[in-house]
């Protein structure tokens, strides 16, 4: 089975749109959304639109609880678009209602069996599905649950990472929509049958996402800064 997995989104429709056009004629069986439609840019309704017209599969982020949390009157309107941008401005009103039942039904995890193998898929980790951080430097001997599992795909640290814990393989797909690690907004192709990974670099006009930034968060450099971010390895 040849699995592709992509996660944090964050409302970037442009490599959004990329990606699709990439996946189009390659051979994929299975395709996982990690999660996190909300948070920094400025499409989530187009693209919660494309993932339900295309039946992806797709999980929880922090980001959308976030979002569920804002609903829910849990957490104040101002200190997200402190944080994250003006995406987050009256979002409640700018979802539609197919959309926000979309997101209001997401579970926080995905597993299959597939012949021999338990795969798991995640935004955080197995053990804090939405919350938890592993990076490519992270001491994994801490976790508990992960070696429950033959695959763990993750995302929500925006850093591509393929790494083993026991016989477990655990893979990070970068983020497709904000990249941090330098190496470019990305998604994961993974073969069942060879265990091959294959890490797909999604090229786009950035500067289309920074005209956007700049007319709703023209004084957050930040949310400009990381789309440009170049590896120094």
């Amino acid at each position: 089975m040849k699995i592709c997995f992509f996660s944090d989104i964050h409302g970037n429709i442009f490599s959004f749109k990329e990606f699709l056009k990439d996946i189009k004629n390659r051979d994929i069986d299975l395709i996982v959304f990690g999660g996190d439609f909300f948070g920094y840019y400025y499409y989530v309704n187009e693209i919660i639109d494309e993932v339900r017209k295309r039946n992806i599969i797709s999980i929880l982020g922090n980001h959308d609880r976030y979002f569920l949390d804002l609903l829910e009157n849990k957490i104040d309107e101002n200190w997200l678009i402190s944080k994250y941008g003006n995406t987050y401005k009256n979002i409640i009103n700018r979802i539609s209602k197919a959309n926000l039942k979309y997101i209001l039904n997401l579970p926080i995890k995905y597993e299959i069996k597939y012949n021999e193998l338990k795969i798991g898929f995640f935004h955080g980790s197995p053990d804090e599905p939405l919350w938890g951080r592993i990076y490519p430097d992270t001491d994994i001997k801490t976790l508990n649950k992960i070696e429950e599992y033959n695959i763990v795909f993750l995302g929500h640290t925006h850093h591509k990472m393929i790494r083993k814990a026991g016989n477990t393989i655990i893979i990070n797909p970068g983020s497709l929509g904000q990249q941090r690690d330098g190496k470019g907004t990305s998604y994961v192709l993974f073969d069942t049958e060879t265990l091959d990974t294959k890490f797909i670099i999604v090229e786009y006009n950035v500067y289309d996402l920074i005209e956007k930034i700049n007319l709703y968060d023209k004084d957050n450099d930040r949310l400009k800064e990381v789309l440009l971010r170049k590896s120094i390895l």
